[in-house]
């Protein structure tokens, strides 16, 4: 008989997929696991069960009854709400909920503004000022930017709107954004211009094309547009009957009346006139290098358009300058610009992100524009990488150095990231590991500082769980785990280092928070008061849910249609919520005898030996760990936390072994290593 022991140490690769189980001998293997779920990746090694989300908002009011107690009816958010942060400054971190318009739900969108767990404040379409049509067609598409109290937010089918906080914490507005001047494009009408004066009121008249003049004010039509033509500038006032001809105001002296072709004159590049005229808003935006940014628009979706730098609202290309009489343009440093992409396909702009230059994420691949600093003389644009970038709300994060996207495939997490080597950026695959941890991606969040785990973790939307990656770039520490819980996570944002989601239940869809206390229920509440009737568990309706009274294990309760509920005893220290279970699977077991590494042959599990610190519930192989020392008057007190090594006796005869901890009480697990001892009882091992 031959005992071997092995012992894992490390598992800080976390999840890892089934074309890894034959490669023992990597590294990768040894810090691995088969199922990694609802556990938190420490940097260190270990394995902690993670904490569970507080139930915050579901967007309702309590109502009081007629003999004064208070009622709580079910509420819930829109299905396809979003959630963005607004950042101003520290302790000045606000999570906005945008709930679109929805003729079968809510005809009217809003915005919820949260503080500190608490909504203090609510914009209404159309009340008080307030301007944002924001739809279930296009809240997904929506893209957007913030300096210093103001945040941008552009989409294709609608003009940029901004959202201004006040002086206080509850005063904010919204509406259209206002530009000095806006951005010029060439459509390529292959319609000829020509001017009938190079300064004064002229006229500018249309040839050799079916383009014509839209008898109406912009943004519905032509009149007030500006047009650029022969070096110089002018803005219509007015459209004879024709159509073919307008009258325009010289504010920059053209350089002559030579008639300009159809790629050699420019329009205002953002309307509401058709494709066939050339139009719609930007698609997306950033601040780069003190200019603002926008990345596509609805029929120029490869065009770069930046202001003026220094001038965030002013994209005017030239700089005026007047001398004698004469007004003239000349493009200059700090002009703005427009540049498009030449690609041999299609590219839209669905993203911008501002670095060591500026990253340009499109449908169909990764571009870089560089410049130091950017000038209209010296924009250069190159594509890097050719993977393509999701839709929907999948936006980049910066993590270090790196910035991760979820390609189009919605399948593979990658990093843009310069590569000395090579001289170029390329797309590294985060994904490769566990090929199939991501199945269809639709949004990513960094959390950074979490806890007093002395890391960062990159948390993806994923099928309505979320994929936690454990990730230090600089200690090459990168690993998965799977967090699931009773309903579906749809969307999550990272405010003043705490994650926020959004997750519908049974009952609706809640704004919820990941504590960082040791509570291990979802959508929860908490008690200090000493009762055992409570009142106000919201978002938990009707739901049989689970209980830690005392810190020891309530049997579950049914909460009623009001938000109530009752213990079966007396508690101080409440908490109620969904439960759910950590499950931590190993790799088939190798090991390591003479010169090679054994697998496949028939082995007794004898022994697991688990490290662990500050825990108080586990099973192994289905087996419970006792964590309780009998003796008088101990049962009604909580349990104590362990640290130190658990010895748990194991059977069956496998040729592939394995150990399961799992944890499905709502108590603290944390894992630092797991031993396991094994019995090579026949075969030639035997006689090792």
């Amino acid at each position: 008989m031959t005992i071997r022991r092995y012992t894992q140490t490390s598992f800080t690769q976390g999840e890892v997929g089934s074309f890894i189980k034959g490669r023992a001998e990597l590294g990768i293997y040894r810090a691995g696991l088969e199922t990694c779920e609802n556990f938190l990746l420490l940097p260190q090694g270990g394995l902690d069960k993670r904490r569970g989300f507080k139930f915050i908002s579901s967007n309702l009011d309590s109502s009081t009854l007629a003999d004064g107690s208070t009622s709580i009816t079910t509420g819930s958010f829109h299905s396809q709400s979003r959630l963005i942060p607004f950042k101003f400054g520290e302790g000045q971190e606000y999570v906005l909920i945008f709930e679109p318009a929805d003729s079968t739900i809510s005809s009217t969108a809003k915005i919820h503004v949260y503080y500190l767990d608490s909504r203090v404040a609510v914009l209404t379409n159309g009340v008080d000022g307030n301007v944002f049509d924001i739809t279930t067609d296009n809240i997904s598409e929506i893209r957007f930017a913030q300096t210093f109290d103001v945040m941008i937010m552009t989409h294709k089918d609608f003009n940029p709107i901004q959202l201004v906080r006040g002086s206080q914490h509850t005063d904010w507005s919204i509406g259209n954004l206002t530009f000095d001047f806006l951005p010029l494009a060439n459509f390529s009408f292959a319609t000829d211009l020509t001017p009938s004066a190079k300064t004064g009121s002229i006229s500018l008249t249309l040839s050799n094309g079916n383009y014509t003049w839209v008898n109406a004010s912009y943004p519905n039509g032509h009149v007030d547009m500006r047009v650029r033509l022969n070096a110089g500038l002018c803005k219509i006032t007015a459209i004879d009957s024709t159509n073919l001809v307008a009258t325009a105001t010289v504010e920059e002296e053209l350089a002559d009346t030579q008639t300009a072709g159809g790629n050699e004159w420019e329009i205002t590049a953002f309307s509401n006139l058709n494709s066939t005229r050339g139009g719609g808003y930007p698609r997306s935006l950033t601040f780069h290098q003190n200019r603002l940014v926008f990345g596509g628009s609805r029929d120029k979706p490869q065009t770069i358009f930046a202001s003026q730098s220094g001038d965030f609202f002013n994209f005017k290309p030239t700089t005026r300058v007047v001398s004698g009489s004469s007004t003239t343009g000349e493009i200059t440093d700090d002009a703005g610009f427009t540049f498009t992409i030449a690609s041999d396909e299609l590219n839209i702009i669905k993203h911008l992100i501002s670095q060591q230059s500026l990253f340009i994420f499109t449908s169909d691949g990764e571009f870089d524009m560089s410049g130091e600093p950017i000038t209209p003389s010296n924009v250069l644009i190159r594509q890097q990488t050719r993977y393509g970038i999701s839709t929907g709300t999948s936006e980049p994060k910066v993590v270090d150095n790196e910035t991760m996207f979820v390609d189009k495939s919605n399948k593979q997490l990658r990093a843009f990231v310069y590569n000395f080597n090579t001289d170029a950026f390329s797309a590294k695959n985060y994904s490769l590991v566990h090929h199939t941890m991501l199945t269809n991606a639709t949004q990513i969040e960094y959390l950074k500082n979490y806890k007093d785990t002395n890391t960062n973790y990159v948390v993806v939307v994923n099928d309505g769980d979320l994929c936690v990656m454990g990730i230090n770039v600089e200690r090459e520490v990168v690993g998965w785990t799977r967090w699931t819980t009773n309903g579906t996570f749809k969307q999550i944002v990272e405010v003043d280092d705490s994650l926020y989601c959004l997750v519908e239940r049974t009952n609706g869809l809640f704004l919820e928070k990941l504590t960082t206390d040791d509570v291990y229920l979802d959508c929860h509440h908490t008690s200090s008061s000493t009762s055992s009737s409570y009142t106000g568990a919201n978002g938990l309706q009707g739901q049989t849910v689970k209980v830690i009274a005392n810190g020891n294990t309530h049997a579950d309760i049914t909460v009623t249609a009001a938000g109530n509920f009752t213990l079966s005893e007396v508690s101080s220290n409440t908490q109620i919520g969904y439960g759910y279970t950590s499950t931590a699977k190993t790799l088939p077991i190798t090991f390591n005898l003479g010169n090679s590494l054994v697998s496949g042959e028939k082995v007794r599990k004898l022994f697991a030996e688990l490290q662990m610190h500050k825990s108080k519930s586990a099973k192994v192989d289905n087996k419970t760990v006792s964590f309780r020392t009998l003796g008088s008057g101990l049962l009604d007190q909580p349990i104590a936390e362990f640290t130190g090594i658990k010895r748990i006796r194991l059977n069956g005869y496998t040729s592939q072994p394995q150990v399961t901890i799992q944890v499905d009480e709502p108590l603290a697990f944390t894992l630092l290593s797991l031993t396991t001892e094994c019995n090579f009882s026949t075969g030639k091992y035997a006689r090792g």
